[in-house]
């Protein structure tokens, strides 16, 4: 799911931006063509005047309607009239032989509608009702707006183009300066990692007044973690080496001659010394691991997996293996150089001391890092898959270890929240150790 703080302020910004513009486009020609509608009306209303004059003129006794205005005259000139008087029916000369289209019903005194005019042109037309002298008199005046809606139309066009370039230019410079706001967040986010891999000590605080508090708070708490972490540390080293001295004098008493007339107890102090001394282990590898977000020192799969692979065939050069490795590449994670050095050595080292002549290591990633290695040894019973991680265990006592290394392993898995599974390899018939981790 994409939480991203800038995707959602452009979203935002964007919607309310195209919603404002379309109301704008909209109120505007909306309010062109009210204003250029009423206009043509309010001459439709000054001829209507002119000729309501002239049809109660005493002196019109001829039955005929002449205006002032030439433009009735002329045949088809798109502004024509019609007068309703006595049941009598008076058109203007422009209509010739021809008559309005209107509704015959009036429901107001006056009344607006559009209709079509002889030659097809839309026509806006007046209707209006007088009573002179108790006799009804009804007016219809109409113009064609074949011009006007041209007008209106080419000026619908160049609006709309000019309103879309605008909108095109204030979204661009709005987003611009929306990166240019969030770049301090950007920045952060790359001082975090470089505070991660122990690059730098702390944030800067030179940031806008909205980010220094947190920036503040943040520096607080590492400062706070490393002294504790340091403390415990310290703490834990100290007593695993305070530790030691007695531990020798435990191991030498355990090798007495004088013990071997008490071979039970002889047996009892062994035992316990060597437990002892694999508990002080186990916490110096705690301490270890507990420190290790002071660590600047990143693994790098392409050249330590190489160095760790060298190191081995040295260990082991009393054999011939061939390791077969296949690694993804732009491998991202971050995880601590010790830390995997100590995982990846303890499981390669199995996987030396028992594999004939073939180590495979395959390396992948997606949300998660995946390791897995398998060997060409004699394998393990099913039945021991389970118990193969518990230190001290060792399923074969003629190879050399003290059974602490898959439980250090397990140590650091636990440490970044990682998983392991033990198998046999399908490929080669020897154990599958399967790794995940984590992104980091």
């Amino acid at each position: 799911m994409n939480n991203s703080l800038q995707k959602k302020l452009a979203t935002g910004l964007l919607v309310r931006l195209i919603s404002a513009f379309i109301i704008i486009w909209i109120l505007v020609n909306s309010s062109v063509s009210y204003l250029t509608y009423d206009y043509v009306y309010t001459r439709l209303a000054h001829d209507t005047e002119t000729i309501l004059a002239v049809v109660t003129n005493k002196n019109n006794t001829s039955g005929e309607i002449n205006t002032s205005s030439g433009i009735y005259q002329q045949p088809f000139s798109g502004h024509y009239f019609e007068v309703i008087q006595n049941d009598k029916q008076l058109r203007s000369r422009s209509l010739w032989d021809q008559t309005l289209s209107y509704p015959k019903a009036f429901p107001a005194i006056e009344n607006r509608f559009k209709g079509i005019g002889p030659m097809k042109q839309p026509l806006l037309l007046l209707a209006s009702k007088y009573t002179h002298k108790g006799k009804s008199i009804t007016i219809i005046v109409a113009e064609d707006i074949s011009s006007v809606e041209t007008a209106m139309s080419n000026f619908n066009k160049k609006f709309t183009l000019a309103v879309v370039i605008i909108l095109i230019i204030i979204i661009f410079l709005q987003i611009k300066s929306l990166q240019k706001s969030l770049k301090p967040l950007t920045t952060l986010q790359k001082d975090l990692v470089s505070l991660e891999t122990g690059k730098i000590s702390s944030l800067k605080t030179n940031v806008p007044a909205e980010l220094a508090p947190l920036v503040k708070e943040i520096n607080h708490l590492h400062q706070a973690l490393a002294a504790k972490i340091s403390q415990h540390r310290n703490a834990l080293s100290d007593l695993a080496h305070a530790l030691k001295k007695p531990l020798t004098v435990l191991q030498q008493l355990s090798q007495d001659k004088n013990l071997d007339n008490l071979p039970a107890v002889k047996t009892v102090l062994i035992k316990q010394t060597k437990n002892t001394q694999q508990l002080t282990q186990r916490i110096l590898n705690k301490a270890r691991l507990a420190g290790s977000l002071e660590s600047g020192s990143r693994f790098n799969f392409d050249s330590d997996i190489n160095e760790l692979i060298d190191t081995l065939n040295s260990m082991h050069h009393s054999k011939e293996i061939n390791v077969a490795i296949t690694m993804e590449q732009q491998i991202q994670f971050l995880f601590d150089r010790e830390d995997m050095l100590e995982l990846l050595g303890n499981i390669l080292d199995n996987a030396f001391k028992w594999g004939k002549n073939t180590v495979a290591i395959n390396i992948s990633h997606s949300k998660a890092l995946k390791i897995i290695i398998e060997d060409d040894g004699v394998g393990i019973p099913l039945e021991k898959v389970n118990t193969i991680a518990k230190r001290g265990v060792r399923l074969d006592e003629s190879v050399e270890g003290h059974g602490l290394g898959l439980g250090i392993v397990n140590d650091i898995i636990d440490h970044y929240n990682g998983s392991i599974s033990y198998g046999l390899s399908e490929n080669f018939g020897g154990l599958k150790v399967i790794i995940e981790l984590p992104a980091r």
